[in-house]
């Protein structure tokens, strides 16, 4: 059966979700440790599809697995199939802060990633967008006397998206100093600069991302 989401707006009409092939999907590998999603639970988000329609759901998640939304209902998992360009997921953390993440495709192939390719969006600067993608993948570790362990792992790339230039700059596993130096070389002295007068730590998302909207076109 098809699923009615939840519309944000009054003038926004009715999304219909439907799972991929008429059946429920698994929510994990079994025997495997942690979670193949964004967050453990399923929980509020927001999304806006390619065709300019919004819509926000109770019970959405993301997988880093296989790199698709899901939503649940009726003890049912179900993906979403229609196309999204951005998406936005809510939770709380252990001291009960509120924790929020939004992701965006349609950015310049890169690598192995094509416009398809979801990045979390951690900074949105007038000149860059500091982005992250994340793949988890499951890891076999081999125990004394005992069963392996498996668990799943994330791995992370960082990547800088150049506005004016509409290309995307690779950082690796990275974000550090000497990484975004590399591909912003003509930047060096203004970040220099600003590292001078302001103590950030750029092992810090945050500050990464402080140091990168603080750059100003170069005029050279």
């Amino acid at each position: 059966l098809p699923s009615f989401a939840q519309i944000s707006g009054n003038a926004v009409p009715t999304v219909q979700f439907t799972d991929a092939n008429g059946r429920i999907l698994p929510a994990g590998a079994t025997g495997v440790q942690g979670t193949p999603y964004v967050f453990e639970k399923f929980g509020q988000g927001k999304i806006v599809f390619v065709n300019g329609m919004e819509s926000v759901d109770s019970n959405l998640n993301y997988s880093y697995v296989d790199h698709k939304l899901y939503y649940t209902q009726k003890n049912g998992l179900y993906v979403v199939n229609q196309q999204a360009k951005s998406f936005e997921l809510n939770s709380v953390d252990k001291e009960n802060n509120n924790i929020s993440k939004k992701f965006m495709c349609l950015f310049p192939s890169i690598e192995n990633n094509t416009p398809a390719t979801f990045y979390e969006v951690l900074g949105n600067g007038d000149q860059f967008q500091l982005l992250k993608y994340t793949h988890k993948r499951i890891k076999e570790t081999v125990v004394y006397g005992g069963a392996p362990l498996k668990e799943y792992v994330m791995d992370d790339l960082y990547y800088i998206y150049d506005k004016a230039g509409k290309k995307m700059l690779a950082l690796g596993s990275s974000h550090s100093l000497k990484a975004v130096k590399k591909v912003l070389p003509n930047y060096a002295a203004q970040m220099d600069a600003y590292l001078n007068t302001n103590k950030l730590n750029l092992k810090k998302e945050e500050d990464m991302i402080q140091l990168l909207q603080q750059l100003k076109t170069s005029s050279n």
